[in-house]
C-alpha cells in the first residue's frame, strides 16, 4: 500500500448528514456520497473536522464510513479515527479496520496539549492497531488540538510507521516548511482548500477539502488543469475554487451544509454550536448552486 497518489487528490471532508431532529441521515449520506463519486473527486474524508467529529458516536462515525466504502474503494476513504486519547483511537482504529478500511487519519491527542514524545507515541499505537492492514495518516491541527507538532516530526512519524500527514489551519509558508520535513515516500495533504493549486506545484500530495462537498466541481476541474500542467486553465480553476471558498466562509460548518442543501440534498442542523448561516449567504451559496446545475 503506496502512501504516494500517482496524481494530486481532491479528498472530500465530508460533514454527517443529520435529519432535523439531530439523528444520522443514511439515505441523504449515501445519496451524496454517491454523487460525490459521480462529480469526479478521487476520495474521502469522512467524519473528521467538517463531519462534526467530537459530536458523533464511535457507532455513528462507523455506520458513515461503512455507507463510504458502499460506495468508494477502500483505497479511496481516509476516515476519521482520531480521539482525545489513544485508548478510543485504538478502538477505532481495529473496528474500522474490520469494516474494510485500509486508509485512516486521526487527529492528535486534544483538549490537553501532548509534548511531542506523547503524540509520538499516540501514532506508534494506532499503528500498531491497525496490524498492517492500513495505512495511518496523522493529522495535524494545533488551532483546534492545542498540541504543538513541529515539522521536525514528521521524521519521528516515519520512524514509527505512519504513512502521512494532512494538515490543518497552517499558512502556505509553515506548509513550505513540513513539505521539506517530509521524509521520502511521505504524503503530505492540506486542508487549506484555496491553496490546493500552491500545495501541488510546491510538491503536496492532495487536498482535504471540505469546500468540495457542496462544489466538487471547482476542484476537479483544477485538479484536472494541474495534472495536465494548463497553465490558463490553471488559472481559471483557481478562480472557481476562491469563489466556491468565499461563498462558504472557508468552510464554516453551517455554510457547507447550507451549499449541500441547495446542490439536493438534506444536510440538515449542525450539532455543535456555530453560528447560522445569513440569509444573504443563503442566497449566494444557492445562486452559485444553480450557476453549477446550468452547466451539468
Amino acid at each position: 500500500m503506496s502512501a504516494i497518489p500517482a496524481t494530486p487528490l481532491v479528498i472530500t471532508a465530508t460533514p454527517t448528514l443529520f435529519h432535523e431532529d439531530e439523528s444520522l441521515n443514511v439515505e441523504a449520506t449515501r445519496a451524496h456520497l454517491t454523487w460525490l463519486h459521480e462529480r469526479g473527486v478521487d476520495a474521502l474524508f469522512p467524519v473528521g473536522t467538517s463531519g462534526e467529529f467530537t459530536s458523533l458516536s464511535d457507532e455513528e462515525r462507523l455506520t458513515v464510513l461503512k455507507i463510504a466504502l458502499e460506495i468508494f474503494p477502500a483505497d479511496a476513504v481516509y476516515v476519521h479515527v482520531g480521539a482525545a486519547t489513544a485508548h478510543q483511537a485504538e478502538r477505532l482504529v481495529r473496528d474500522a479496520v474490520a469494516a474494510g478500511a485500509t486508509r485512516m487519519a486521526a487527529v492528535t491527542p486534544f483538549y490537553q496539549p501532548a509534548p511531542e514524545d506523547q503524540v509520538v507515541e499516540y501514532y506508534r499505537r494506532l499503528v500498531a492497531a491497525a496490524d498492517g492492514r492500513a495505512l495511518v495518516f496523522a493529522y495535524l491541527f494545533e488551532a483546534r488540538t492545542s498540541t504543538v507538532s513541529r515539522p521536525e516530526i514528521l521524521g519521528r512519524l516515519a520512524e514509527v510507521g505512519v504513512a502521512g500527514v494532512k494538515l490543518s489551519g497552517e499558512s502556505d509558508a509553515s506548509v513550505q516548511a513540513y513539505l521539506e520535513a517530509a521524509p521520502e515516500g511521505f504524503a503530505v495533504f492540506s486542508g487549506n482548500d484555496v491553496s490546493f493549486g500552491w500545495l501541488i506545484q510546491a510538491g503536496g500530495h492532495g487536498i482535504v477539502s471540505g469546500v468540495s462537498s457542496a462544489y466538487p466541481e471547482a476542484f476537479s476541474g483544477l485538479r484536472d488543469a494541474l495534472i495536465a500542467e494548463d497553465s490558463s486553465a490553471i488559472s481559471a480553476g483557481q478562480a472557481r475554487v476562491e469563489e466556491a471558498v468565499s461563498a462558504v466562509r472557508a468552510g464554516s460548518l453551517t455554510h457547507l451544509k447550507a451549499g449541500i442543501t441547495a446542490r439536493g440534498f438534506a444536510a440538515g442542523p449542525v450539532r455543535t454550536a456555530v453560528a447560522p448561516t445569513s440569509a444573504n449567504d443563503r442566497a449566494g451559496i444557492e445562486a452559485l448552486a444553480a450557476r453549477y446545475a446550468a452547466e451539468a
